[in-house]
């Protein structure tokens, strides 16, 4: 699972260095609006939650899991 979580998060980070086009999206729902969303927002939360899932699954491999 910690494998997972790293490559997860490096494909997070990956498209939130690459990406061009973000929405909005309803957290409930899990589906997207029309409305855009710019560029530099979309791109910050892909790249904290890459990192994010980066650090949990190096953690996971470091304590055995």
């Amino acid at each position: 699972m910690a494998i997972v979580s790293v490559i997860v998060g490096i494909v997070a980070i990956v498209l939130g260095i690459f990406g061009k086009d973000f929405y909005a999206a309803d957290p409930l729902s899990g589906t997207g609006f029309k409305q855009r969303s710019s560029t530099w927002s979309g791109r910050l939360v892909f790249i904290v939650v890459g990192v994010a899932f980066v650090a949990t699954g190096i953690q996971l491999l470091l304590n055995g899991g």
